[in-house]
């Protein structure tokens, strides 16, 4: 049984989560229903459009974070959860992510829950993304800042303030989304706001990857921390529930490991596998391979491919910093907005 986007049938019972909902269940706690009551604690529900606005408080790392939540999809738990991590100073930032939103609807027909999850931007810079059909928007409204950085006191009122702590920002959004989607779900996939799906079939290509003792599959591997190597943050997907049951964490280690990277050494250490896609960063002679006619083949970016040589998924790199001027090497914010405006998504 269904009343408009939210499911009013919840199906599987899981401990210690707040399971309110049900066919006869009062509109209010539609959105409310998967919270895990010792992680977020609902102060408020007001609804816009006839869609539920929940304020609600998340601990992470020590720290309670404001969550202003809009849930327009819930699906069953086998639809991946793709979680998008913003941060929108100024329009080249919010056209990111809305070309990453548009990716992520144009090129995936399969069931999935689409997320994105706001760090603290300008309220101006971030309402549109409520008003958007079909997807998930948490705005976190409190800075994320580590232990030794929530004292420094300009952290709010300096737009630049957040790249001091990018990683760690980005892990709070993470950390923010897992809590927030059904504790049931299969499959959490993180995802960049300067990334972009470019082929249909992307998401059950890596879905298709894991099982057999493959626990994560990914678009990219580093070896820059470890010699084995680690999937990176900007997209992969992983066994939600292997995650949960090891009690994984997306927060950085630094300087030995980045935000994300603790998931793949984690599973490797409970004796589980990974997959990554081949990729351009590192195999830049793989770009030789696409057709000389795809626009694709001079793009200068982080190029993803599935088994039989097809570019599935984008990645500029550096998005957050190249939006504001912070770094100037390589394809810039621009460029990338006008090839995938012009050249992919038409």
């Amino acid at each position: 049984m269904k009343s408009g986007n939210y499911r009013t049938d919840c199906q599987e019972s899981v401990p210690g989560y707040d399971m309110k909902c049900g066919p006869h269940a009062p509109a209010l706690l539609w959105p409310t229903c998967f919270f895990r009551r010792d992680m977020v604690r609902v102060f408020n529900i007001t609804h816009r459009h006839g869609v539920a606005l929940v304020a609600v408080e998340i601990f992470v790392d020590g720290l309670n974070y404001t969550v202003e939540l809009t849930r327009k999809v819930s699906l069953p738990p086998d639809a991946p959860r793709l979680v998008v991590i913003s941060r929108q100073q100024n329009s080249t930032a919010t056209e990111l992510v809305r070309l990453c939103i548009r990716g992520v609807q144009h090129f995936t027909p399969e069931p999935h829950e689409l997320w994105v999850v706001d760090n603290n931007s300008p309220l101006e810079n971030v309402q549109w993304l409520t008003d958007w059909p079909e997807l998930n928007v948490a705005l976190n409204r409190t800075e994320p800042a580590p232990a030794e950085g929530r004292d420094l006191g300009h952290a709010q009122a300096d737009p630049d303030g957040q790249l001091l702590w990018d990683s760690y920002a980005n892990a709070i959004g993470l950390e923010l989304a897992v809590r927030l989607v059904h504790p049931a779900s299969h499959f959490f996939m993180s995802m960049h706001m300067d990334t972009l799906p470019c082929r249909a079939g992307w998401l059950s290509f890596l879905r298709s990857k894991i099982g057999d003792g493959i626990a994560a599959a990914g678009v990219r591997m580093d070896r820059t921390r470890t010699p084995e190597g680690v999937l990176h943050v900007l997209g992969y997907m992983v066994d939600f529930q292997l995650f949960t049951k090891l009690g994984l964490d997306f927060l950085p280690h630094l300087p030995w490991l980045d935000v994300g990277d603790r998931v793949t050494v984690a599973l490797r250490e409970a004796g589980y596998n990974v997959f990554a896609c081949d990729n351009t960063l590192w195999e830049p002679l793989l770009a030789e391979n696409i057709p000389a006619s795809s626009p694709l083949r001079q793009f200068h970016v982080d190029r993803s491919f599935d088994d039989d040589g097809n570019v599935i998924f984008l990645h500029l790199g550096r998005g957050v910093r190249k939006s504001i001027g912070a770094h100037r090497r390589g394809t810039t914010a621009d460029e990338w907005i006008r090839m995938v405006s012009e050249r992919l998504l038409v």
